[in-house]
């Protein structure tokens, strides 16, 4: 079984505009914790899958559509280590996923949105991904290869030697991309690809 990562198109734009200090700031609203606690639940603990999103703000989070986005009209966006999804992508996707993650609601200023957070993590095969070194200290990994064992019943997971930062996925998320005919979201096979 093939796994990628995903990646946006090239010129792609953000589709929202939620930024960590935004997220932080309406997590605050909402809890009254202080501003430097939760920015490093939301910096470090929810991509590594720590936390949650809906442990943090189960009503989820406004945020404006960006115009170009609009403009794009992608079904499916990668948004840092998020997805996404309009109405229609949703529909599609939401029962086929929704073991891989958590569905966070995006009130926008115009269409329905969800904000898709991936608590998988699948376990690399440490006998064939290899770290890369730079004048003696780590620096990243030279190769990425997940233990095919765990991938099996995975359709979207992250990697915990890459902080959680990347989204993968398998043949089986890719199939129901194509199936519904849904766009915003290129596969590489290249698991460390920066484009």
């Amino acid at each position: 079984m093939n796994t990628y990562l995903l990646r946006k198109p090239t010129e792609t734009c953000d589709v929202i505009d939620l930024d960590i200090v935004e997220m932080t700031n309406q997590i605050i609203d909402k809890t009254g914790q202080s501003f430097d606690e939760i920015l490093e639940v939301v910096m470090d603990d929810i991509p590594r899958g720590k936390k949650t999103l809906l442990e943090l703000s189960a009503d989820g989070f406004e945020c404006k559509h960006e115009p170009r986005a609009k403009k794009q009209n992608y079904d499916v966006n990668l948004y840092s280590s998020f997805l996404v999804l309009n109405r229609r992508a949703y529909e599609c996707l939401n029962e086929a996923i929704i073991n891989c993650g958590e569905f966070v609601p995006l009130k926008t200023d115009s269409e329905e949105m969800f904000l898709f957070n991936t608590l998988n993590f699948v376990s690399e095969d440490l006998t064939l991904t290899e770290k890369a070194y730079l004048d003696g200290y780590e620096d990243g990994l030279k190769t990425l290869v997940f233990d095919t064992n765990q991938i099996q019943d995975k359709l979207l997971f992250k990697s915990k030697l890459q902080g959680g930062l990347s989204v993968y996925c398998t043949d089986d998320f890719k199939k129901l991309i194509t199936d519904h005919n849904l766009s915003g979201i290129n596969f590489n096979k290249d698991l460390l690809s920066c484009f």
